[in-house]
């Protein structure tokens, strides 16, 4: 009688068949949600959030307050300025600081009035040719 002794291993180092991950699809663990119902989770949970923001949203009297608090706090004393450039035939408004007489913002920025101009003096649109 011959007897026949187990392999513990296959030749050359292969993996057992029986060895998880030899190709065979893992199964998912009882508990687990599916992808529909974790895409619901989800999607309660952004609602929930919206629903906290938009509660914590002030009014507009509570940001007219804030404002006028800023600014009384407010280092910078500004004046606004007023001018109409002819050129460009626009309105231009000007933060100015009052201490200084810098400039600290304008209205349009001195580039769309050099577009504005530039559009003026040709009389026409963005284009040199015509239709």
């Amino acid at each position: 009688m011959s007897s026949i002794t187990p392999i513990s291993a296959p030749p050359n180092g292969a993996t057992p068949a029986s060895t998880p991950g030899a190709g065979a699809l893992p199964r998912p663990l009882a508990g687990t949600p599916s992808p529909d119902a974790a895409l619901q989770a989800r999607e309660a949970q952004a609602k929930q959030a919206l629903a906290i923001q938009a509660s914590n949203k002030p009014t507009a009297s509570e940001l007219q307050k804030q404002l006028e608090e800023a600014m009384a706090d407010a280092r910078v004393q500004t004046n606004l300025r007023f001018r109409v450039d002819e050129d460009a035939n626009r309105i231009v408004v000007s933060v100015v600081d009052s201490d200084t007489g810098e400039t600290i913002v304008q209205i349009p920025d001195e580039t769309a009035l050099t577009v504005a101009r530039r559009l003026a003096a040709t009389g026409r649109g963005l284009f040199d040719r015509e239709a």
